[in-house]
């Protein structure tokens, strides 16, 4: 309760009369080999600071269906407080649709052994951005944000990492879909705080919350948005959420 009230002030605060200069930014896409082969491909952007060597990230990980482009205002929210924002198009979708012989690959037609690679996806991202990047650090401290199967890869990817995210951010969370089931390894994440969003009237998602907060071992927050959709859906109906989420990041990062 204490973080949802602290969400909503800073919300306030944020909506009455802080206006942002424009910033500038640097932009990496990458193009990522995964274990199999197949070509994962992200954008990475941060805010041009002088002097800054260490950039808090958050992760974006996108809805079934849909790519790493409809985030909406949120990945510019993140860059104006300083981080950086690293976007990935899943496997199947966006531009990270072809495999090691070229061979253009749609989720509409993978099975589920090909989304049981997606946190394996995830990782190798991660670790090719620390690896090219070494007069910058990007991942000393850093969040998730996870929309429906985006949020599902980022539980379980949170699972396999080393060096865990400071906090997850859930839009339209599901216990399982595509194989990826989230219970056990939501888990094993003792210290990694929980915040849960979903849309109004989304009882699928209200009940996934209910279900995977009693497998959570730290804080697990809920938010109810006013938006009636989905996914990263609910930030285009809703344009107060970018700002939601934004604050609550800022708590940790």
């Amino acid at each position: 309760m204490r973080r949802i009230i602290l969400i909503l002030t800073l919300f306030l605060v944020l909506i009455n009369g802080v206006v942002f200069a424009a910033v500038k930014t640097t932009k990496q896409e990458l193009t990522v080999p995964a274990s199999d082969g197949f070509s994962i491909r992200a954008t990475l952007e941060y805010p041009k600071i002088k002097g800054k060597k260490e950039y808090s990230t958050v992760v974006l990980l996108h809805s079934l269906g849909y790519t790493s482009e409809w985030w909406e205002n949120l990945p510019a929210d993140l860059i104006k407080q300083g981080y950086a924002v690293l976007r990935i198009d899943l496997r199947g979708h966006g531009r990270s649709i072809y495999n090691s012989k070229l061979v253009r690959t749609s989720w509409k037609s993978m099975t589920n052994a090909a989304y049981a690679k997606y946190p394996d996806d995830v990782q190798k991202v991660l670790e090719y951005v620390k690896k090219e990047n070494t007069k910058k650090s990007f991942f000393n401290s850093w969040a998730i944000v996870g929309a429906d199967i985006g949020g599902s890869t980022a539980i379980l990817a949170s699972d396999k990492m080393p060096y865990k995210p400071k906090t997850i951010v859930l839009l339209s969370p599901i216990v399982e879909t595509k194989g990826l089931y989230v219970p056990v390894s939501l888990a094993h994440l003792d210290n990694v705080d929980i915040f849960s969003i979903s849309g109004t009237g989304d009882t699928g998602s209200v009940e996934a919350q209910e279900y995977l907060k009693k497998f959570a071992q730290a804080a697990f927050a809920e938010y109810t948005s006013e938006a009636r959709s989905t996914g990263m859906l609910m930030l285009k109906s809703d344009k107060s959420l970018a700002k939601i989420i934004t604050s609550w990041i800022s708590e940790y990062l």
